[in-house]
């Protein structure tokens, strides 16, 4: 399947909290990886810190470093449930932002792995620092996701890293953008201004937001906000981007990870 990797534009357009918006409304089976070098945020956000942080990217990092050959396999072991059906899972990512140093002779191993699994995979790459991302994750992907806020500041920090991902990727004919929010500049206008296309939109949805990235306020009813509804069609303009054929019905979020456990 495919491998989408998101990173920030610059400043903090909330690449998290759209990845796993993403995750939860994406048209199909999907792994949501946490390859930010400076953490993983969604055990300690949506899951308020109530799950141990054992399994994850660092455990497959480990068995990785023993058998490459079997890394690909290595993974499923260490994936959370996002839903009752097995359709979202998490890979979590480090807990600690001084583990990503070791990190870095493992990620052609890693970003192999994900981009041989049966399912789409979204990586969530964080910021994109020269020298300091996942860049194996990056060349990899099907398609490399620049997210950011339709803003005079955030597509002024953004053209740098258009320029850096060009360079890494070799072209920027796998480099989309995806807006969080309104502003006082349209899709048509940012897309213009960095040379690369608008994929997806995303609203402003604060209570949304709120519970996915901090684990605030209640779960219930949460896939009738209106992020987890934009996920949806965003997620397959997203496919469509990446050149994957649209197919079957779109997956529906299950209750497990904000209803369940809505009580936490």
């Amino acid at each position: 399947m495919s491998l989408y990797a998101l990173v920030s534009g610059g400043g903090s357009p909330g690449v998290t909290t759209a990845a796993l918006a993403l995750s939860l409304g994406w048209p199909g089976q999907v792994i949501l990886a946490e390859c930010d070098p400076s953490g993983g945020d969604i055990l300690a956000g949506l899951f308020a810190g109530h799950l141990a942080a054992r399994n994850g990217l660092l455990a497959l990092a480990i068995e990785a470093g023993q058998n490459p050959d079997a890394a690909a396999a290595a993974l499923w072991p260490q994936l959370i449930e996002l839903d009752d059906e097995r359709g979202r899972l998490l890979l979590a990512g480090i807990s600690d932002p001084r583990q990503g140093t070791g990190l870095a002779p493992a990620w052609p191993v890693l970003a192999a792995a994900l981009a041989a699994q049966p399912a789409d995979v979204i990586a969530d790459c964080g910021r994109l620092d020269p020298g300091g991302g996942p860049e194996p994750v990056l060349t990899v992907a099907s398609l490399v996701v620049l997210v950011l806020r339709p803003s005079l500041r955030q597509v002024s920090r953004t053209r740098a890293r258009v320029e850096m991902l060009t360079q890494i990727l070799g072209g920027s004919g796998r480099l989309a953008l995806l807006l969080v929010g309104e502003g006082v500049h349209g899709p048509r206008e940012v897309s213009r201004a960095l040379g690369v296309p608008v994929a997806a939109t995303l609203p402003h949805d604060p209570k949304a937001a709120a519970v996915l990235s901090d684990g605030a306020g209640s779960r219930r009813g949460l896939q009738a906000r209106p992020l987890i509804r934009a996920a949806g069609p965003a997620g397959r303009a997203l496919r469509e981007a990446a050149g994957v054929p649209s197919a079957g019905q779109p997956a529906r979020p299950g209750p497990s990870a904000w209803e369940v456990n809505a009580s936490l």
